[in-house]
Parts: C-alpha cells; structure tokens; sequence
C-alpha cells in the first residue's frame, strides 16, 4: 500500500524541539492508579441507547443544526502529553563531561535541565558521585491532540488507544453551555488490536451520548464525523457510508502484530485529531469512532475509518471487568474459498472460510473439525470470508459452546465446539486463529515436483516420533523454489491424503498426483496438528 498509505489520525505532537508522535505500546492495559470502575452492567445501564431504524425515504435535509447542537456537547478534546524525546527525564548530564564548560548552559537549556545542577561544576570530584540533577518542570514535552466522546454523565469517555497510549498526563477540555472545563483523565484500560480506549475523568453532570446500533447500518446512510481536527475544538463534517465490514488494511495492527479491524469506511471528513471523535447518524446517534484514514498526503482524502460502536462497547465491557480483553479461540488456520480452491473440493460456491490447519487439542479438534471443511455458519451468524470468521470468534467469549455449520465432501453438517480463550501466544505469531503446538532407512521417491517422500518404516516412526496411529509418507527434502515449499510443506510432516484418498506407499500417492489436473489437496500431519495444503499443478499433473 504505498501510493496510498493508511495513517492513523490523532495526535498531531507537537514539542518544543519539534513535532513528534506518541509511542505505540505492545499490550492492553490498565493503569495501576486508575480510578475504580462501574462494572460493565452498571455502565451499560446507564448509556443512553436508541437503536430505531432509520426513516429511508425521507426528502433532502436542508440542516443537521439539530443533530449537531445534540451531539456537540459529548464531544471532548483530549491533550495527552509524555516527556519529549531528548529531556532531561531520559538524559544524564554527566555524559556531556567531554565537552568545554563554556558550552555545557546552552545543552542544559536544550535539554531542560537547570545550569545550577551542573555535576562538573569546578570539576569537583567530590560531585562526581552525586545523583544526577532532576529535570526542570518545565522541561519540554510533546502534546497531543485528539477527541472522545462522553458515553456516562460521571465521566466515562470513549476515546482511541493511540490518542492516549505513551502518555503520562491527560487533560480532557468539555464545552458546556459556552463555557470550557479542564479535567484531569484517568485511562481505565486500552486495547491495542482494536484501537479502542477507556478514560474517566471526575465530574458529574456532563451530557452522554446516545448510543445507536452499528449493526443496522447501511452503505448510503448519511453520517457527521464530529472531534477536533487540527486541534479545531467542536468541528463536524458530513458525509455518507461509503462501505461496511472493511478489513485487512493492517491500520491497527500497525505492522507488529494483526489487529481486530471491522470498519464502517465514510466518506465525511476526518482529519489529525479527530481521532476518538464520534461518528453519528442523522439522528445523532454514535455508531462508530473516528480512528483512520486512508490517504496519500496525510490529510482527509475521502476515505475514512470508524470503529463500529457495538464492538468498541464490547471491549469496554471487558475492560472494565478485569482490564484485560478475553477474546474466543478455536484453533483452526483458515483462508477464503476462492473460485480455484472452490473448484478442487468440488464446491459450487464461493464464500465461507476453508480451514487449512486443525491445532492439537484445540476446540476445533475436540469438535471434530478436520483439514478441508467450510465453515459456512458461526453461531447463527452466516461466514462469507475468513476474515469475517476470525472477528466472529474473537467477539465470543470464552467457555461458549458454538453450533459451526460446515461444508464436507459435499453434505452440510453442524458441530459444536466449545471456545477457549484466545492464547497470547496466538497473537504474538501473528496467527490470532489458530496456536499449534510443539514442534516434529525406506525408500523415497519425487511424488511431486520437488517434494521427496518416503515410506514410514518402524524406525523412521520412532526416530520422527510420529504417533502410531499415523499412516502416510514423510516428507525427506522440499525444494525451496517448488510450489510445494510456497505451500508450506516441509521436511518431517507426514502426507496421510492426497486429493482426500489415504497413501501409505509411494506407488498410490504418484498414481493419485497424476490424475490431478491442477491442485492436488494433500492432508498432511505436522507436530500434532493436521492441516489441508493445495498444491498447484500443471495440466499434466506435474
């Protein structure tokens, strides 16, 4: 994506020495010194909640004064600030012995720390020992600028992970009345991989929001984009939806690691700082928060990105429970069903997700799933992409038994299987649907272009520590520029199936790949896990 970069659109820091970004942290959240939190019930009830369709044919709106005299004043500006990069907070001044005194003022101003604390002064050794001088007060920091919105009249505002992630201070501004009120923010808790933020500050009688239901939006539907774009207090724009369910554009995982994304894209305008900000439907009701942009200059282009207020409001929940987000795991690699896979297994349609991969003793094994399955339905809920799956199950809780309807040689059938939680590990291999576990003299032969197998022998059983019950050929050397290796296949996995017929010998598995016409599907074994691989062939099945 780099002719059209997506940026994240908060904070616009800006430090005395110049303009810097707020750090991105790794993890959740949820600071030590944090207020206590209403639970998550007694925060639910007390938002303000209005969920009623949308009139569809009603004429031209001439004004939405209405709408935005209601919404504006639960808007708030945020200021998070942290030490600048360079202060005293991170620099020993001790380390500028080498350079003449009669410099060392003009490196002290710079790095805010006062002349009088200067540890060489006279070049007294007895000062060599002594604690480094602290930082003035006034020591430069870099300030930030973003947006929230109030969801609770005691002070709960709904805001982005990275407008308040890195910062040590957060001033929160509130317009009421044309009067403005400066508190001091709190943050609850933040969960990275959605961008999602909770902070409270202490007041009383502040003005929620009244919160509408994402899930019934519809591409056309008119909405306002409301925040502080260029640090512009109490601004609104309006637009349409342009798109729903947009994914994959890697805007909150920020490279490190792959992150929740479900967005409402609009085509109002959104700008640095009005990250946090709400977005709300004609009638004033939040249904996203502003958290993105697509654009190649930095600025609002016309393609933004909103997180859906029904799953910002799930990771409140959870955050206010324990601070931590527990999300549902069921242990299946899965990719989409394209027309090519589609064609292989035999399918006529397209959509669901293919699983590719069954971790050992995950959910999906212990409900029988298998290598090759379509998983067409989740909870009720239909499955049209493996993206779309992925978000399904990481919304669900974990201990829920989910009915999964799935496709198999042909036949529907419904199985259930019962959810973990999300292991962290998942998320640290980037892999947040599926965590396999562990690790893995015949003779061999080439049963595909670069892939050589042999037949498994008592020795070669126990020497790989292949189970007894498993039957197939062990892969003995992969050519790293076969299609096999762009496959994944590698040394030591085991190929039980080739185009869904079990092989035990080398004679099978070659007549099996010639009549294969362009992929053959071969089942193989790996560490515990099983998995579905599709390896792409020419007409002459080689």
């Amino acid at each position: 994506m780099k002719n059209k970069p997506v940026k994240v659109i908060s904070t616009l820091a800006i430090a005395a020495l110049g303009v810097t970004a707020l750090t991105f942290a790794q993890d959740g959240n949820k600071k030590d010194n944090a207020p206590k939190a209403n639970n998550p019930t007694e925060l639910g009830s007390q938002l303000k909640r209005d969920e009623s369709a949308l009139p569809a044919n009603g004429q031209l709106q001439m004004s939405y004064a209405t709408v935005v005299e209601n919404i504006l004043p639960s808007v708030v500006t945020i200021f998070p600030s942290s030490p600048a990069e360079g202060t005293g907070e991170d620099f020993d001044p001790r380390d500028l012995e080498q350079i003449p005194p009669a410099l060392r003022p003009f490196f002290y101003r710079h790095f805010g720390i006062p002349e009088e604390s200067d540890p060489f002064e006279k070049q007294d050794p007895r000062r060599r020992n002594q604690p480094a001088p602290t930082p003035r007060e006034d020591a430069p920091r870099q300030r930030g600028v973003g947006s929230g919105v109030i969801i609770t009249a005691d002070g709960y505002i709904l805001t982005n992970n990275h407008v308040v992630e890195g910062a040590d201070d957060i001033e929160v501004s509130v317009e009421s009345n044309g009067s403005r009120k400066t508190y001091k923010a709190e943050v609850i808790g933040t969960d990275p991989l959605t961008d999602v933020g909770l902070i409270k500050i202490e007041a009383s009688g502040l003005t929620p929001a009244t919160i509408g239901n994402s899930k019934a939006l519809r591409v056309g539907d008119v909405v306002l984009a409301a925040g502080a774009p260029m640090q512009l207090n109490l601004s609104v724009t309006q637009g349409i939806v342009s798109a729903l369910g947009r994914s994959g554009m890697n805007v909150v995982g920020n490279g490190r690691m792959a992150g929740y994304e479900d967005f409402i894209q609009t085509d109002a305008a959104i700008n640095p700082g009005n990250s946090g900000g709400p977005l709300v439907d004609a009638l004033g009701r939040v249904i996203g928060i502003n958290t993105a942009i697509l654009s190649r200059t930095g600025m609002n282009g016309g393609i933004g990105f909103a997180i859906p207020i029904h799953m910002a409001l799930n990771i409140v929940d959870d955050l206010l429970d324990d601070g931590e987000v527990q999300r549902g795991y069921l242990g299946v690699q899965i990719t989409d069903l394209d027309l090519e896979k589609s064609e292989a297994l035999g399918l006529k349609d397209q959509g669901g997700a293919l699983v590719t991969m069954v971790g050992g003793e995950s959910p999906a094994e212990k409900a029988g799933i298998e290598p090759g399955d379509v998983i067409v339905n989740a909870d009720g809920s239909r499955v049209d992409s493996s993206g779309r799956l992925r978000l399904m199950i990481s919304a669900i809780k974990p201990g829920k038994a989910v009915p999964l309807e799935i496709l198999r040689n042909g036949e529907r059938i419904t199985l259930n299987a019962t959810l973990d939680e999300l292991p962290a590990e998942a998320l640290a291999g980037n892999s947040p649907a599926t965590m396999p576990r562990g690790k893995g003299p015949g003779k061999n032969s080439e049963i595909i272009p670069g892939l050589i197998a042999k037949e498994l022998t008592p020795q070669l059983r126990k020497q790989s520590k292949i189970p007894d019950e498993i039957e197939g050929l062990l892969v003995e050397e992969v050519d790293p520029q076969s299609r096999a290796a762009s496959m994944g296949i590698q040394k030591g996995d085991v190929i039980q199936e080739i185009n869904r017929t079990p092989v035990e010998n080398l004679t099978d598995a070659k007549e099996l790949v010639a009549g294969t016409q362009r992929t053959a599907l071969l089942r193989v074994f790996r560490d515990g896990d099983s998995m579905l691989v599709m390896v792409g062939l020419d007409r002459k099945g080689k």
